[in-house]
């Protein structure tokens, strides 16, 4: 859609207030002694008191040179499209945000400029009526609107007095890139304690924080109503159950945060065989990577899983990594290895184009303040359900934050050894959990870790990922005692549900 008429007259307050070039276009004679340029080549490198120069070639037309300007982030706009209407000249901006665009018919013309900047905000940007004199050359800033105008414009004044900062976007579907109309858009955040506030005069338990919208029909969505400053998670969930990841965004400087991303469908469950059991499909998305450490060197046999699914790998030597038939959309990766934290990366998904990212692991570093690890903890468990199922279940077991301390296991297979119903053997120096409760006495045992199913890449493979100073609580279930989240289809296995640190700690 076109930019609000009520935003032309912002263009000359911004210009104002721009360095980049003065408030008005200037018009100057091109030097006839310039050689000819394209259309979409970028104007040459000059100081604000350089003359302008245009090529000479037509006398009949004009030229139009200038730069793009992000007030959003206070830089240039590069690889911005820039087009003359009524016309087919345009131009891209260049790294420093110029433009030259040559041949313009003379008379009035509005400038237009697309960006996928422009396309998460959910606006076009367009000027006033420049003036295209012939064999002359037209100087102009064209800015982007500053975040507290868009604030103002997108969102009501009931909504802003709740809080100044707000949260824009689009979400698509990831193999079309059509919108996502209908999805629903939520955002949770935890107030922070003051600055310097004493630990005694912290609150323990604050409640989330929450903003929900609805994805319109251009695909846009807009959270109102945000502190200036936070950290939170953002989701974008279907009416059809399909959902993204759980992504971070962060706000420091400015009122106004970007973050777009895409959902497709839940994946149908199929009939499995003659058991008529019940299996997803699998997707058809592929990521590739790399896993480095801090200093960019490339960290070998790291496990690389898909968060909220049993799909995972090991790195090669060279810290290289594929995973594929992934479902599509926003989803998250997260990879572990001993000696580093267990690392969280976003990633878009699509069956179309093959994804790549590259994931820097950080250092193991000390945990919170024991009142604030407890406090969070307790938010964590009670979101994950554990909690609640804790005080439900009639045959479940629990180990909790106290049972492990207590316990002090070496290895997380160690957690397990005096767990009715389970039984842990030795096998090539590897740990084999089985479950009791079969006749033979070699029940199947479904680890879940963080609520998914943990695939084993080598057998035993739980110990060397998963530490037991790792893990803030463990739920064991045998037969029908079992949730129907951690139920194995056709077969009766017991389950073992593993909470890290990292899941149930970070702020939901």
């Amino acid at each position: 859609m076109r930019l609000p008429t009520s935003l032309v007259p912002l263009f000359g307050a911004l210009l104002l207030a721009c360095p980049l070039a003065a408030q008005k276009p200037a018009t100057k004679p091109a030097p006839k002694s310039t050689p000819a340029t394209g259309a979409a080549k970028s104007a040459p490198a000059k100081s604000q008191a350089a003359e302008s120069q245009a090529p000479a070639h037509d006398t009949t037309t004009g030229y139009l040179q200038g730069v793009v300007f992000d007030s959003l982030h206070a830089e240039p706009l590069t690889h911005a499209l820039v087009s003359v209407d009524g016309t087919t000249r345009m131009a891209f901006s260049d790294s420093l945000g110029r433009f030259l665009i040559d041949s313009i018919p003379p008379g009035a013309h509005r400038v237009y400029v697309e960006h996928a900047m422009l396309d998460t905000l959910g606006i076009s940007l367009v000027t006033p009526p420049l003036n295209i004199s012939a064999n002359m050359v037209t100087q102009t800033v064209i800015a982007v609107p500053s975040g507290e105008y868009l604030v103002s414009l997108f969102c009501p004044a009931a909504r802003r007095a709740l809080g100044p900062g707000a949260l824009v976007g689009r979400v698509r579907e990831p193999d079309s890139d059509s919108a996502a109309v209908g999805a629903r858009v939520s955002f949770v955040w935890y107030d922070p304690d003051p600055p310097g506030l004493p630990a005694n005069l912290r609150v323990g338990k604050k409640p989330p924080r929450v903003r929900e919208a609805t994805v319109d029909a251009d695909g846009t969505y807009r959270l109102c109503g945000l502190p200036e400053k936070y950290e939170g998670k953002l989701q974008a969930q279907r009416k059809d159950g399909g959902e993204t990841a759980e992504v971070t965004v962060t706000q420091e400087l400015g009122v106004l945060a970007l973050r777009s991303m895409s959902v497709a469908a839940r994946p149908k469950s199929i009939a499995a065989g003659d058991t008529g059991a019940l299996k997803q499909r699998r997707g058809s998305a592929r990521v590739s990577g790399v896993v480095v450490n801090r200093s960019g060197a490339p960290v070998a046999n790291a496990r690389v899983g898909l968060m909220g699914s049993s799909a995972a790998t090991m790195t090669k030597q060279n810290g290289e990594f594929v995973l594929d038939s992934l479902p599509a959309g926003t989803q998250a990766l997260v990879v572990r290895q001993i000696g580093y934290s267990p690392t969280e990366v976003p990633v878009e998904l699509s069956s179309r184009t093959p994804a790549r990212v590259t994931v820097k692991l950080g250092v193991l570093v000390p945990q919170l303040t024991p009142v604030e690890v407890t406090s969070r903890r307790e938010e964590g468990l009670q979101k994950v359900g554990f909690l609640d199922r804790k005080r439900t279940s009639a045959g479940g077991y629990f180990i909790t934050q106290e049972d492990l301390d207590r316990r002090k296991p070496i290895k997380f297979s160690d957690v397990l050894r005096t767990t009715p119903g389970l039984r842990v053997t030795e096998s090539n120096g590897q740990a084999m959990i089985s479950s009791t409760r079969s006749a033979q006495g070699n029940g199947c045992v479904t680890v879940y870790v963080d609520g998914a199913p943990w695939q084993q890449l080598d057998p035993g493979d739980l110990d060397t990922f998963v530490q037991p100073n790792e893990v803030a609580a463990v739920e064991v279930y045998s037969g029908a005692s079992i949730p129907a989240q951690f139920v194995t289809p056709s077969q009766n296995c017991s389950a073992v549900v593993v909470w890290t640190k990292t899941r149930v700690d970070r702020r939901q």
